[in-house]
């Protein structure tokens, strides 16, 4: 049976498009979950700094932690391959967190609310500066990975420090629509689109 040119660069192309799809599912396997995941995460965890602000703390950390066994939960069992590439950007997202908290530290004494401030502005800010290191990440990966997430993570970023400017009063509302409220729409579009 000899096949025309055409039939053969179609059934290269057909070929391409199934490798293409299948290295797509294997490499974002639950991603979409994730990120609807952690956009849940950031709503809740903002509107508690709006509405509970003496337990946002604890809210927060409570958030962060089963969002992270869920996100390894997620990856694991979606995952048709076991990647070392996921193993890796797992430990490099629970590295950034643990830094982040270090970092946190290590400038506390040098951090204080000036007395015509109150500790809301205190929060506001390092809240800004937490959110813009996660969307630094998510920069950092767009540059190896998926350019999408570079455009999401300098979005995020510029929205945060216009809130942080110019809505003070409406920061963690803002924070948890546009934070939260973007991740989980990459979410949906990840699923639309990539599987």
């Amino acid at each position: 049976m000899n096949a025309s040119r055409e039939e053969a660069a179609r059934s290269l192309d057909d070929v391409h498009m199934i490798a293409e799809r299948t290295r797509k599912a294997i490499a974002y396997a639950g991603a979409d979950i994730v990120f609807v995941i952690w956009g849940i995460i950031w709503f809740i965890g903002y509107l508690s700094a709006q509405f509970f602000p003496l337990q946002a703390h604890w809210v927060w950390m409570v958030l962060v932690i089963g969002g992270m066994i869920a996100s390894a939960l997620t990856f694991r069992s979606r995952s048709p391959v076991v990647s070392p590439l996921g193993a890796r950007l797992g430990a490099f997202w629970l590295l950034l967190c643990l830094f982040v908290g270090l970092w946190s530290w290590l400038l506390s004494p040098f951090l204080s609310v000036p007395a015509q401030a109150d500790a809301n502005d205190f929060w506001m800010h390092m809240h800004a500066i937490t959110a813009t290191i996660v969307m630094f990440a998510y920069v950092v990966m767009g540059l190896w990975l998926r350019s999408f997430m570079l455009w999401l993570g300098l979005g995020i970023s510029a929205l945060t420090v216009l809130g942080l400017l110019f809505l003070q009063p409406l920061f963690w509302i803002w924070m948890a629509v546009i934070g939260g409220g973007s991740l989980v729409v990459t979410g949906l579009i990840v699923r639309r689109k990539w599987q």
